[in-house]
């Protein structure tokens, strides 16, 4: 991290399998939240963005950090692949329904303007049309801002793909576009929820036209009128909902 700020990096992210259980397996045991701490508490990395982190892992700790660092971005990935307890238990996740429920709800009290996302996989062997509607009803009752939609694929090898009641191609299919359907029509809420706030954004190397992209602390695209430098912490006001981007103008830099 301490090269990354000498090198003159803004925001920094960290990515890892199992990225919550960093430290479990070192001695003595260590958890990911001193490990957040620890490059709060003595790097000067401006921002620091949490990667995907499984939802059993979202401590109240954890997300006490992430609410209250103003050098923490305000950005939840928390996987789902389903919200139906069946099937859950099918893939073998770690957690049920109502335990996922009660983290994303407690992130979305301590950051009302976080963006949280989830993974999500339709067409799992065994998945009924009245286990897709537990998923599709539990994800329209949730403060997602966004979903990365996979449709299950077969994969010589692996335990699900002997299972029976495998899920015609075409059904699985349509089960996307549902889910894409309705985590659209919940971003743009989002989006419009934020028009007329102020928002830190990193700028990125694109310029298009009279813009130029960046990206904001709660992970939504932002398009900054007029021409800057990359690599620059700003704070904007956003003026309006562009497709899937905001609009905004900047007030000042601060990196």
């Amino acid at each position: 991290v301490d090269s990354l700020v000498d090198a003159g990096y803004q925001e920094i992210v960290l990515s890892g399998i199992n990225l919550g259980r960093w430290g479990r397996d070192l001695r003595p045991r260590l958890e990911f939240e001193e490990l957040l701490r620890t490059i709060l508490d003595k790097t000067a990395i401006p921002k620091i963005r949490i990667s995907s982190v499984e939802p059993m892992d979202w401590s109240n700790d954890l997300i006490s950090i992430v609410a209250e660092s103003p050098r923490v971005c305000k950005h939840a990935h928390v996987p789902l692949q389903s919200g139906s307890d069946r099937i859950l238990r099918k893939m073998h996740r770690r957690y049920r329904p109502w335990h996922y429920a009660d983290r994303i709800q407690r992130v979305r009290a301590a950051m009302p303007a976080a963006a949280i996302g989830a993974d999500v996989m339709v067409g799992f062997p065994g998945e009924t049309n009245e286990h897709f509607e537990e998923t599709r009803s539990f994800i329209e009752l949730l403060p997602f801002t966004y979903l990365h939609v996979f449709t299950y694929s077969s994969r010589p090898g692996t335990p699900s793909a002997s299972m029976a009641e495998q899920v015609p191609v075409h059904t699985a299919r349509e089960r996307n576009k549902v889910l894409r359907d309705l985590i659209a029509q919940k971003k743009q809420t989002f989006m419009q929820s934020l028009v007329g706030c102020e928002l830190e954004a990193v700028t990125l190397t694109g310029h298009s036209g009279e813009h130029t992209e960046a990206l904001t602390d709660n992970y939504q695209k932002l398009k900054l009128a007029g021409q800057h430098p990359s690599n620059r912490l700003v704070r904007a006001r956003v003026e309006a909902v562009d497709g899937d981007a905001l609009l905004g103008r900047t007030l000042s830099e601060f990196s």
